[in-house]
């Protein structure tokens, strides 16, 4: 069996059933935003008190755009390769939420009284309250309860990102094959001579996103593009492990070798390679 740091991947998100997160009809259970002033007492000098929300203000106003870009993504059923950084900053963006209502409520709280005129602002409030409202039955009221909506918005960008990331693999995996379908190994040879560290490198990334293929496969939300069943990722697995059977039987690792063709001799029978 391959070391595990061969294969390893990182914990799959929770699935969802229903992807539309710009629904309308749920706006009534969205928890009010807490619109209490923060008035300038006099003209005195600002202290950094002040500066805090004036910073957390800025990073959460420059990612908030991101967030629902992604979401949007999700809502449409777009996991191209081309939207993989899209997902990655977005989640860069939730994390920063999370972090800031993490470390301090109170400044979170001020933070969204001053955005709450921002659509995009109001559009990620509705979709966590919805998230939350779906799983708990209740609206989040609570900073614990705010800070699991946001993580479930989490979940999904990092569920989207996974699925991004296969899409761009089985993109790239192209160029080492030929139009019959075969490996192109004259091809993966030159590229073993010329950059065998870089060839070990990128043939590793192949293989870590076999794994998640299958994790998504075991959790079933695998489906890439509506209406396919999956079928792009059950390809990805066996055009990926084709590559990596000759690549290690090719610099005499016989025992990834060995593994992937067990996984290859699985999938195949569930897929026609055209």
């Amino acid at each position: 069996m391959a070391p595990s740091d061969e294969f390893d991947f990182e914990p799959i998100g929770d699935t969802f059933d229903s992807d539309d997160f710009f629904l309308g009809n749920e706006e009534k259970n969205i928890p009010p935003v807490n619109h209490e002033a923060q008035s300038t007492q006099g003209s005195g000098k600002r202290s950094s008190a002040d500066f805090e929300p004036d910073m957390d203000l800025l990073l959460m106003s420059a990612q908030t755009p991101m967030i629902i870009e992604g979401m949007k993504l999700i809502s449409n059923h777009d996991f191209g390769s081309k939207n993989t950084v899209i997902f990655s900053e977005a989640i860069k963006g939730i994390e920063l939420y999370m972090k800031i209502l993490e470390r301090n409520p109170e400044n979170f709280s001020k933070v969204s009284s001053m955005m709450s005129s921002d659509t995009d602002f109001r559009d990620l409030i509705k979709i966590t309250s919805n998230l939350y409202k779906n799983i708990y039955n209740e609206v989040p009221s609570t900073d614990s309860n705010k800070l699991k909506s946001l993580e479930l918005v989490k979940d999904h960008l990092d569920l989207a990102l996974k699925k991004s990331l296969i899409s761009s693999s089985l993109v790239r995996i192209k160029k080492y094959f030929l139009l019959s379908g075969e490996p192109d190994t004259a091809k993966i040879d030159a590229a073993i001579n010329a950059n065998p560290h870089g060839v070990r490198s990128e043939f590793a990334g192949y293989g870590r996103h076999v794994n998640v293929a299958r994790e998504l496969i075991r959790n079933g939300n695998y489906e890439i593009n509506k209406g396919m069943k999956g079928k792009e990722m059950n390809l990805f697995i066996v055009r990926a492990t084709m590559l990596l059977i000759y690549y290690y039987t090719k610099i005499g690792e016989t025992q990834y070798a060995s593994y992937y063709q067990r996984l290859n001799d699985n999938f195949k029978k569930y897929f026609v390679i055209r």
